[in-house]
């Protein structure tokens, strides 16, 4: 079976090499020969496992910028990331252009397609008004997991025209090849359902968000709650529990506004989702709320350890560190990530090769990305090399070993009164 991705960004990469690793041909598409060039050096994009399989699978994978070659594939994915802004409104422009280059590629050539972008209610119905057959079909990747998630995910749900009706056969048999339970129904229905799981995962962190800091308000702990809540069958073991920086990533955002949005347009009550939004924006000033009270002094040094907005990633998409970073212009910034590079546009800040090198004579450690490299740091250690022994640690990597710390002044999002 010959499969076409025509898009090669994160999403396009990823669902890529886990075809080819299930033991299809390939195809990538793009217009941007520039990226196609690049790409033939190896992916654009960290995620763990995915080099490696990229190179075992070369012998699997075309590459190019000509659409027509989608002629030749037994199936083609629209498989464009969607961008958003900072209000989490998302770009459809490019998604758009893919899929019109490609359904004129492939007039007459009866080749499915599958819209495997994120869009909006009405958008494959829209589309499907041009082409078919076309399909629409849930992604639910998860940044630094994206690849594992592809190759073994927990279902697949699939948008067609009616609910009644029948998967194509070739769509079927990719499918197949990543076997677990299928729900199928309409366009609108499947394109909502992703709109949908993203809403129930904001209340998750924004109500846990809710109660750790009331913990820390009232002294309880946080750590202890916790496994009575994944004991409970109506919460979960798989439960979004661990308290963080409001909402990042970009893909919860862009379905809140996206909620909003039609929520305004169809006269729906939208107050619960707006309470998201705030309370995701409220939380993400912990960390800057909590350093100003330190009152560093006039020319004092931050060493900030992570950028991308969750550990194994490269992705600073609407990362908090960022967001607290820019907030910081002008102040003396260290800052150390495995993957994630600072900005050209960010020139106050000044990117360590390591966390020792960051920390070295710094005033304050603020620990923005919970790295498993950063778990293994030994606190002591650090704090030996820096001036003022102030540690902000929002996700508590260093939670365990602060205690046995005299004089540390530690402050985490999962520690509160004595």
């Amino acid at each position: 079976m010959k499969v076409g991705f025509v898009g090669a960004s994160h999403l396009g990469q990823v669902y890529a090499v886990a075809s080819a690793a299930a033991g299809m041909d390939v195809v990538i598409l793009d217009p941007d020969a520039g990226l196609i060039a690049r790409l033939k050096v190896g992916p654009t994009v960290a995620e763990p496992e995915l080099d490696e399989t990229w190179h075992a699978t070369s012998h699997r994978r075309q590459l190019s910028a000509d659409p027509r070659l989608a002629r030749d594939c037994d199936l083609v994915f629209i498989s464009q990331d969607v961008p958003t802004n900072e209000h989490g409104a998302s770009d459809m422009t490019a998604v758009d252009s893919l899929a019109r280059q490609s359904f004129e590629a492939l007039q007459g050539s009866g080749v499915p397609v599958v819209l495997l972008s994120q869009v909006t209610p009405g958008t494959t119905r829209r589309l499907s008004t041009v082409y078919s057959p076309l399909s629409y079909q849930v992604e639910t990747l998860v940044f630094g997991q994206a690849l594992s998630r592809a190759r073994q995910p927990e279902r697949h749900i699939v948008g067609l025209p009616n609910s009644n009706d029948v998967l194509h056969p070739k769509h079927a048999e990719w499918l197949e090849a990543f076997p677990t339970e299928k729900y199928l129904m309409d366009y609108e229905s499947a394109e909502l359902a992703k709109i949908a799981i993203n809403l129930y995962l904001a209340a998750s962190v924004s109500t846990t968000n809710a109660l750790a800091e009331l913990a820390r308000s009232v002294g309880a702990r946080w750590d202890d709650i916790v496994p009575a809540l994944r004991s409970d069958r109506r919460i979960g073991p798989y439960a979004y529990l661990n308290p963080g920086l409001g909402l990042s990533g970009g893909n919860i955002e862009r379905d809140l506004a996206t909620f909003l949005r039609l929520a305004q347009q169809g006269g729906v009550d939208d107050s619960v989702v707006a309470a998201f939004v705030q309370s995701s924006r409220y939380h993400r000033d912990w960390a800057l709320r909590t350093l100003a009270a330190q009152r560093l002094p006039s020319g004092g040094t931050v060493a900030m350890l992570g950028l991308a907005y969750k550990p194994d990633t490269a992705s600073t998409k609407n990362s908090p560190a960022l967001d607290i970073l820019g907030r910081l212009e002008g102040t003396n910034v260290r800052v150390h990530d495995p993957q994630a590079v600072l900005a050209s546009n960010q020139g106050w800040a000044q990117q360590s090769r390591s966390w020792r090198t960051a920390v070295q004579g710094a005033d304050c450690l603020l620990v923005m990305t919970p790295w498993a490299e950063y778990r293994s740091i030994d606190l002591r250690e650090a704090v030996g090399l820096m001036r003022r022994r102030l540690v902000i640690d929002p996700h508590g990597v260093f939670r365990q070993s602060a205690t046995s710390i005299p004089d540390l002044e530690y402050h985490s999002l999962y520690v509160g009164k004595p």
